[in-house]
């Protein structure tokens, strides 16, 4: 969809567009800043980073754009998609333990932990439950690994999702995410629907988080 202007060929739920209409929001203010991202690459997302990224490159040498892909996923149509990347985001792909099926979820551990690694901060938005396999939901175990290391996190729950359930039954959770930010404050953001004033709150606050720059995971 084009964020910019939906108008009539919108065609999904006013949740999915608080959602994309924020990933377009927040990765603009961050590349207009200079700062970067890292992403895992899901389908909604990356193109609208891609275009972001695209927008801020011009003129410069080094990527603002990050993008992580497991090579368990690797086939002639992601390979075909990840060359295709390049040319706007510097990409790592991340070894696969193995192609068999059952190894499926140990590889996007793989994943989750490499960009753990790299991250200075941790946004959550959305996300899907898994019905038919419990605890393979990837946000509630990305949001645990990026506060398990200490890294500042920011988990937006106003938005529906994977997101919006993990805080509903974990109210634990909003404590202690090292971000500079209140209980309330952070409650403040994660019922909030408002996808310009999240955006613009959380870049303002990693702006002063990291001393001036405004580097993300997410």
């Amino acid at each position: 969809p084009n964020i910019d202007d939906p108008g009539e060929n919108w065609k999904g739920s006013q949740l999915d567009y608080g959602i994309l209409g924020f990933v377009h929001e927040f990765s603009s203010l961050v590349f207009k800043l200079g700062g970067e991202i890292i992403h895992g690459c899901h389908p909604s997302f990356t193109p609208i980073l891609l275009q972001q990224a695209r927008k801020f490159q011009a003129g410069k040498k080094r990527k603002k754009l990050h993008l992580a892909v497991s090579n368990y996923f690797r086939n002639e149509s992601s390979v075909n998609d990840w060359d295709r990347w390049q040319l706007d985001a510097d990409l790592e792909v991340v070894p696969e333990t193995s192609f068999d099926e059952s190894q499926r979820d140990p590889s996007l551990a793989l994943l989750r932990e490499r960009m753990a690694t790299q991250c200075n901060a941790f946004v959550a938005i959305g996300g899907l439950w898994c019905a038919g396999v419990p605890g393979r939901a990837g946000i509630p175990k990305e949001f645990e690994l990026a506060k398990s290391k200490g890294v500042p996190c920011f988990i937006l729950g106003g938005f529906g999702g994977a997101s919006q359930s993990y805080i509903e039954n974990n109210p634990d959770c909003l404590l202690d995410l090292k971000n500079g930010l209140t209980v309330e404050q952070n409650l403040r953001i994660a019922r909030n629907t408002n996808f310009v004033l999240v955006a613009g709150r959380l870049v303002a606050q990693l702006h002063q988080l990291n001393g001036g720059g405004a580097d993300s995971g997410a």
